[in-house]
């Protein structure tokens, strides 16, 4: 398949297929023209294009990539903070170290970088992601005025990091950097459950967290409500909708039933209702996303006495299932979120696979009804009850982590 046809098929799901097409059909999306194809000179490049034209619709639940194209960036992080930027992270990168600044992008500053790629970043400086950026630019220059080459590293994955310390006397801390790593997580909750119920006192760390699967934070769902209380009361205040097409259906159906022999009864049922569901109404378009017999019994949260006072610190870098989390702690009565906004990549879900010879689109086929309100988290995040604004000095200095110790010291249990 030329890249001409890829891209028109790539098109014709961002338009027809995906969760957001209606919401975003009139987002000044640049579309690449027929001379800008044709002259796309090998598969490394046609995925750059692709991923910069996809990157206009700000969300990450749609991601294109080549399976036989490693995936490649440069192995640091940045935040911005006024006009520059400041590395907070350094992984295999060797020349540069925490706090150092950016001051500029392939000779643009980054003032000029923003305005270059304003439909891509969030309009918010302390929310603007630039891996994407950095990842096809060629140097950087340092506030010494210093230019650096940018050199790529193969990513490597970070090991799920779940830890419980005590911070005071009647105060613990957990941490949990995803909800993904479903034997890590029991092992957690088997180790430390008992000294996380223990404490008056509870700080719930969820900046970075890269999302996974709801049912394994509902545990901690035990300890942030009071007395039994449905579910229901901890999740988020909308219904699912489908974009139920042709091609969603096929690409549901030839994605999941593979995975059928390796289910449970439930999965099993569950992956073949929501299969004869899309058959039947394949061309229906965007409905509401009631799956017949899939009605589940009432479960219940089952509140703990302790802790009595539980903050959860979040930040820009939890999303996804880590949105799901905050949003429940929000409805806690006992819990205050403070930091920062999450990612906010939750309204467009259950992602699919276009298939395109070595070439992959992936997006979601569902949407949270309460976009409609103007209620919808995607791009803005679920916000903290306290906003602490991002300075440079948090690199080094847990800012976030002391003002949570204080504020609970404070607070009347």
């Amino acid at each position: 398949m030329d890249y001409v046809t890829m891209f028109q098929e790539i098109q014709a799901v961002m338009r027809k297929d995906y969760a957001g097409a209606q919401d975003k059909q009139d987002w000044p999306i640049q579309h690449p023209d027929l001379a800008t194809l044709t002259q796309v000179p090998d598969d490394h490049a046609f995925l750059h294009l692709i991923q910069q034209y996809l990157g206009q619709y700000r969300d990450d639940h749609v991601f294109f990539f080549n399976d036989q194209i490693p995936y490649q960036k440069v192995s640091f992080s940045v935040r911005r903070y006024q006009d520059i930027l400041y590395v907070t992270a350094v992984n295999q990168e060797s020349r540069l170290k925490l706090g150092t600044a950016i001051t500029a992008i392939d000779g643009l500053t980054i003032p000029a970088v923003v305005k270059a790629h304003r439909l891509e970043l969030d309009p918010i400086p302390e929310r603007q992601l630039f891996g994407g950026i950095l990842q096809a630019a060629q140097t950087v220059t340092l506030n010494d005025g210093k230019i650096l080459s940018l050199r790529h590293f193969s990513v490597q994955s970070d090991p799920g990091v779940f830890t419980y310390r005590q911070l005071q006397s009647d105060m613990g801390y957990v941490k949990m950097t995803n909800f993904a790593d479903y034997t890590a997580i029991q092992q957690f909750y088997q180790q430390y459950w008992p000294q996380i119920t223990a404490l008056p006192k509870l700080v719930i760390d969820v900046r970075v967290n890269n999302g996974g699967d709801d049912d394994n934070f509902r545990p901690l769902l035990n300890a942030m409500y009071v007395g039994t209380v449905d579910k229901s009361k901890s999740e988020p205040d909308t219904n699912m909708q489908v974009n139920a097409t042709p091609r969603n259906y096929r690409n549901w159906q030839s994605q999941f039933t593979p995975l059928l022999p390796k289910m449970d009864d439930s999965g099993r049922q569950m992956v073949t209702r929501i299969t004869a569901f899309l058959k039947a109404h394949q061309a229906d378009g965007l409905i509401s996303f009631d799956v017949p017999g899939g009605e589940e019994t009432t479960e219940k949260i089952h509140g703990t006495d302790l802790p009595k006072r539980i903050v959860v610190l979040s930040d820009r870098y939890c999303g996804s299932s880590g949105d799901s989390f905050v949003l429940a702690a929000k409805k806690s009565p006992k819990t205050t979120v403070i930091g920062r906004a999450t990612y906010g990549v939750w309204d467009y879900a259950n992602v699919v696979t276009q298939d395109l010879g070595h070439f992959h689109l992936a997006y979601p086929i569902t949407r949270a009804d309460w976009i409609d309100r103007g209620a919808g988290i995607d791009g803005v995040g679920v916000q903290p009850d306290i906003h602490l604004p991002w300075t440079p000095e948090m690199i080094t200095e847990d800012q976030d982590l002391a003002y949570a110790e204080h504020f609970l010291n404070k607070s009347a249990l």
